[in-house]
Parts: C-alpha cells; structure tokens; sequence
C-alpha cells in the first residue's frame, strides 16, 4: 500500500461513515467559541484515519486538528477530518476529509474528497491534479471583472473584502470550508479563494493540488506561505494574483 492510494481509501472510509451522520450530528462541542465547534464524528473519523495511517507506515508523524494531535517530523501526515463541520452539523454539503503528506516540509501527496458529491481531489509532487481522474489544469483569464471568487469567514475582514471587491468580480461566494474553497480553484469553479487565517490542516492537502493544477499561492505580504503556522493565502489564477494581493493591502489584509 503506497501513501496516496492509503490517502484516497481512507478518504472513501471516512467519507462513508460521515454520511451516516449528515445534518444529525450529536455530542457537539465547543472549541474556540461557539462559531468554532467540533462534534463525535469529527474525533472518530480523525482516530480512523490515524488507525489506518499507523498500520502501514507505523514510524510516519501527524498532525490533526482534534485533540491536539502535533506530531511532527520529517515524514509528516496533515490531517482535517471534517473541514467545514458547520456545514456537516447544519446539512450544508460543503464539507471534506482533507490527508496530505509532507517530507521535510515539502508537499508530496495531497487527498480532498467530499463525501456528499463524491469529489475526490488528489495531487502528487510532479505528477499533476486530478479530480475523479480527469487532470486539472488551471485554465487563466485576463480580467478581474471576469472571475468567480471565494473567500473564507474570518471576523472584520471578510466583510470589508467583499465590500471593497464586489464591483470588481462577477460575484463572491462562501463555502465554509477552506479545502474545498481551494481546491475549487485547482478545479476552474473559482477564479481565487482568499483566506485571512488558515491553519496547516486547513490547506496543507489543497494546497499541492492547486500547485499541481497550475495555480499561484502566496500570503497577502506576497511570500510564500509558512505552511505549518497559521497564514494568511491567495489562491489564484496567474493573471488576477497581483490585483487580489492589492485589494488585500488596501483594506489592511497585509499587515
């Protein structure tokens, strides 16, 4: 059993016991606050994905969102069981299992899949992105007024972006959930995904896939995002990616 094929039939595993529980989840959990909640199957699925991780590559480090799972090495797993639980709780279908793997802090494999439409992203270093096995290519335009974004929820930013950008684009749109946001963008869905506070199991699997698609990632100074802190990102098309960084300066984003 290589890693990515692990990746991909974890995801499938997960993603099938998830979907017994959709829109009725039980034992939700505070976290943060209570914008920031995690449920039972949230943990399940991430004990799930560790069990199977462990009995193939036993001496391979994670790092999980739940339970303050952070071990961390050379061969390194990033793992989200659910991102986008709020969506899960609520029965919104935006939701994913998101497993990349990194070796010295280079991404090497990088698995998002959906559950409810049965999405499965998948990327490898030099190998290319795939969705359901059809290859992702970034397909670019050469205006902002032509472009679908998205953008995450982060509190006194995600408004005044929308404000600032709304006449510029054809029309914004939240999903809830950052993987799926990104990988989106890998998928020609979206034109950039913005997102003022990622965590690395947030992006850690999309953003190799976006890479892999032909698509450009830096934070809002314009750098190459520090993946195992939590970072501001720019998911974008070539020819857009210097308009988006401007608007995100010009409302205090790069700071």
């Amino acid at each position: 059993m290589n890693r990515l094929n692990l990746a991909v039939e974890i995801s499938k595993t997960v993603g099938f016991y998830l979907m017994q529980f959709f829109g009725k989840a039980k034992n939700i959990e505070e976290k943060e606050n209570f914008q920031d909640l995690v449920t039972e199957h949230d943990k399940k699925a991430q004990e799930m994905i560790i069990q199977e991780i462990k009995k193939y590559f036993p001496d391979d480090n994670i790092l999980a969102e739940e339970n303050n799972t952070k071990d961390m090495g050379e061969n390194q797993w990033v793992i989200d069981p659910i991102d986008g639980t709020l969506n899960y709780i609520h029965g919104l279908p935006n939701f994913c299992i998101s497993i990349a793997y990194y070796e010295n802090k280079s991404p090497l494999i990088g698995v998002v899949y959906n559950p409810f439409t049965e999405e499965m992203f998948l990327a490898m270093k030099n190998q290319g992105a795939y969705l359901n096995h059809s290859k992702l290519e970034i397909k670019d335009i050469n205006d902002l007024k032509f472009s679908i974004g998205s953008v995450g929820f982060s509190r006194k930013f995600t408004g005044k972006f929308i404000e600032k950008v709304e006449n510029k684009v054809q029309r914004i749109r939240i999903l809830g959930s950052a993987a799926l946001s990104a990988c989106y963008v890998a998928a020609n869905k979206f034109d950039f995904f913005i997102a003022k506070r990622a965590n690395p199991w947030d992006i850690a699997a999309a953003y190799l896939i976006v890479k892999e698609a032909g698509g450009e990632i830096i934070n809002f100074q314009g750098n190459t995002p520090k993946i195992f802190e939590r970072e501001s990102y720019i998911f974008s098309k070539p020819s857009i990616l210097e308009d988006i960084k401007n608007i995100t300066n010009e409302i205090g984003g790069g700071v």
